[in-house]
């Protein structure tokens, strides 16, 4: 069984990295996801992996050790709360897990700080920061599905100057991405200032 793993995982690493790419442990974090034995289909799976490395202080770091409990939680649209992930809605609602919004959500509350539900309406009660000056925990926001320079569709918590820690889509999930890479950025906030 551990070889049948072993082998799925190298299979997907493969064909989700670039070719001739080393993987980095956070995208082996992202991706190496070991199944439960439960018959449900959508029951929560963890990653085989430690946390990343959070170098930030305060609440930011305490919300980013949050989302990261959740790395390889599946993406569930309108799914997540403040207790943690929840069956979705339309498309997510046969699958436990988490949006863009509701991460973001959860992870600031554990550290004591209220966001409001959807990313665009996240981006319209925070104070705006500019780029170069995101800290770790920040929100970094993007058009995203159907949303524009004032209506953000999507949003991540701000691990490092490069990486963030996101609910990506529907059919991934919970992971550490690059958002400096995005052509899509519509700017950064920083929740409880």
């Amino acid at each position: 069984m551990l070889v049948l793993v072993a082998i799925i995982i190298v299979g997907v690493v493969a064909t989700v990295l670039p070719h001739n790419s080393v993987p980095t442990p956070d995208a082996l974090c992202a991706i190496a996801v070991l199944r439960t034995a439960e018959p449900d289909a959508t029951a929560l799976t963890r990653p085989a992996c430690a946390p990343p490395r959070i170098t930030g202080t305060g609440h930011g770091a305490t919300a980013l050790a949050a989302a990261a409990r959740w790395l390889g939680t599946p993406y569930s649209w309108g799914g997540g709360g403040l207790d943690g992930p929840s069956r979705g809605i339309d498309q997510g609602a046969n699958t436990v897990g988490f949006d863009c919004s509701a991460l973001t959500r959860y992870a600031w509350h554990q550290a004591g700080v209220a966001l409001p539900r959807t990313a665009a309406e996240q981006w319209h009660a925070l104070r705006h920061i500019g780029p170069g000056y995101q800290a770790p925990g920040d929100l970094v926001f993007f058009q995203g599905s159907g949303g524009g320079p004032n209506h953000p569709g999507h949003v991540g918590l701000v691990l490092d100057t490069d990486r963030m820690i996101e609910a990506p889509r529907t059919g991934l999930r919970v992971r550490i991405s690059r958002y400096t890479v995005r052509q899509d950025i519509i700017g950064y906030a920083r929740p409880g200032s």
